[in-house]
């Protein structure tokens, strides 16, 4: 894949969690989470462009997206102690978006004739779905399209309304004003 079917595929899988948050009224977390998935989904190409890297080699496996995974709740512990939206106490929910915005580069080329050896150094078996070349511009478009409308559904869904605090009421309106007689 290229880059615009590698954001589109994040985007895509990244859909049902942004939703979640949505759900949950973590809009803040949404954002931040969709922003680094994305960010890191093209971070296995950087072996175009360090010398001595071999194209889909030690950057495409699996073990490549475990380690490099602890960068989102590292680097966002050493930028903010409290981060705004999802909280550096949840580092967990940080390694797993790093994790799988990483996993998300995979799939999309594994469905690549090349595919990818995801399994090195333990095995060096090339796994290849041989769907669609990574070169198509149709497979690209589509993927990215996909991403963009599905996040975009996700962002459609209502956020709750919270409960106003009890200090926040008027005097004499205890209960909402649908159950008063």
């Amino acid at each position: 894949m290229y880059p615009p079917g590698h954001v589109g595929l994040t985007a895509l899988l990244f859909a049902p969690l942004a939703c979640w948050f949505r759900l949950t009224g973590r809009g803040q977390a949404c954002a931040e989470c969709l922003c680094v998935a994305v960010s890191l989904s093209l971070l296995p190409d950087i072996d175009k462009l360090l010398p001595g890297l071999v194209h889909r080699g030690v950057t495409h496996t699996l073990l490549f997206a475990a380690v490099f995974g602890l960068l989102v709740p590292v680097l966002a512990l050493l930028a903010n102690r409290r981060l705004h939206g999802l909280g550096a106490e949840h580092a967990l929910v940080g390694y797993l978006i790093g994790v799988g915005s990483l996993v998300s580069h995979l799939v999309g080329d594994v469905i690549t004739p090349m595919g990818v050896q995801a399994l090195f150094p333990a095995l060096g078996t090339v796994y290849s779905l041989d769907i669609v070349r990574a070169s198509s511009p149709t497979a690209n478009a589509v993927l990215l399209l996909a991403g963009g409308a599905a996040v975009t559904l996700a962002y459609a869904v209502p956020a709750p309304i919270p409960a106003p605090d009890a200090d926040e009421q008027p005097e004499g309106l205890s209960a909402p004003l649908w159950s008063r007689r």
